[in-house]
């Protein structure tokens, strides 16, 4: 029989796990903004700036969305992922050897898709389905960037990672609105359409990116017209503010697919930064269910306040001003907007980490770990 992790190894190994990831993530905002112009002291400069996507996507969210599952499961063998996860981001940016880190990330990546696997398997649904197509785009983008291809070929496959992992969380909670047939078909072409778009683009990168810019538009849609956060913005406290977070970050994935079918393929300058970096949609989702998941990740008791909304606002506003020097090809308020958006997640810490100091209260006999 499979055993369980124990609630006090969850607890420590769940914090050490995020604080890790948040790090990761903080190199890599760091390093994005060293990027833009913005001089960063940092050390070993030029590695960590090609690494800034790398840093966010395997340090920061493989790391803490499998940790969340494995907590949510508390399967032992899961919790390989956030250990994956913060390895790879350790040896990226300790200025060893290259070949190392994207080994290492390979692994994480592949810890991740089996994770989703084991649960595909125990569960069989379209959401678990749509989550594993996810995972296997990120292991696809490990794989890819094993034989030492270029953060511009792996953007597709991070992106296409996100957007399914996420809407696959979301369909789970639009069974409850009993959609039928033909709003399920809309949804399974637009997923199929998506994770085929990469493969494309790398054989006709015209016609996948665009591709690509369909299937986001169709899902951005039909989040916002099916996805049950609709209803929460008729409600109160947290519940409003976690809905006004997801239909937030439906817009800017509609603007990210929107600006994928005006611009077609990139690969570098202001149109490329303007279709990546308006996926404000993943942060977004961060937000909306920060206050759900920390505390039963950690034990510890994040009570919801109305400052809370000024992240998101900072992040939206902040992603208008990049936009803006993106489509008029002005550096210097494509900086501005950069540093936005760092702020906005600095202002984000910052109310986890208040809300934290005042309410310090454990909650680790709550964990629903045996």
């Amino acid at each position: 029989m499979e055993r369980r992790a124990g609630p006090g190894v969850v607890v420590w190994l769940s914090r050490g796990a995020i604080a890790c990831g948040a790090l990761s993530a903080a190199l890599g905002v760091l390093a994005g903004l060293a990027r833009m112009g913005w001089h960063i002291p940092l050390p070993h400069r030029a590695q960590l700036t090609v690494l800034h996507g790398p840093l966010l996507v395997i340090g920061f969210f493989v790391t803490l969305i499998g940790l969340e599952r494995a907590v949510a499961v508390g399967r032992r063998f899961m919790f390989a992922v956030p250990i994956a996860g913060i390895v790879a981001a350790l040896v990226s940016v300790s200025g060893a050897l290259a070949l190392l880190g994207r080994l290492l990330a390979l692994v994480a990546s592949l810890a991740f898709l089996l994770t989703f696997g084991y649960l595909l398997a125990i569960a069989r649904s379209v959401h678990h389905a749509v989550m594993f197509v996810g995972a296997f785009s990120w292991f696809v983008s490990g794989v890819r960037s094993l034989t030492g291809a270029a953060v511009p070929v792996l953007v597709p496959w991070w992106l296409t990672g996100f957007v399914l992992i996420i809407t696959g969380e979301r369909l789970e909670l639009a069974r409850a609105l009993r959609p039928d047939q033909r709003i399920r078909a809309w949804f399974v072409v637009s997923v199929a359409l998506l994770f085929g778009a990469p493969a494309l683009e790398s054989l006709v990168p015209a016609a996948g990116a665009r591709l690509r810019g369909l299937a986001l538009l169709s899902l951005a849609l039909w989040l916002l017209r099916f996805d049950v956060a609709r209803w929460g913005l008729h409600q109160h406290g947290l519940h409003r503010f976690s809905a006004v977070c997801l239909v937030h970050g439906y817009v800017w994935l509609a603007v990210a697919g929107l600006l994928m079918l005006l611009f077609g393929h990139q690969q570098s300058g202001f149109r490329y930064d303007a279709q990546i970096h308006a996926l404000g949609f993943v942060f977004s989702q961060v937000f909306a269910h920060a206050y759900i998941i920390f505390p039963a990740v950690t034990g510890l008791r994040l009570p919801y306040r109305r400052g809370a909304y000024l992240a998101p606002a900072v992040l939206g506003a902040s992603l208008l001003v990049r936009l803006a020097g993106d489509l008029v090809a002005d550096a210097a308020l494509r900086r501005v907007g950069g540093l936005g958006n760092a702020v906005a997640l600095v202002v984000f810490v910052a109310s986890i980490g208040a809300g934290i100091a005042r309410s310090p209260i454990s909650l680790l006999h709550r964990l629903p770990l045996d």
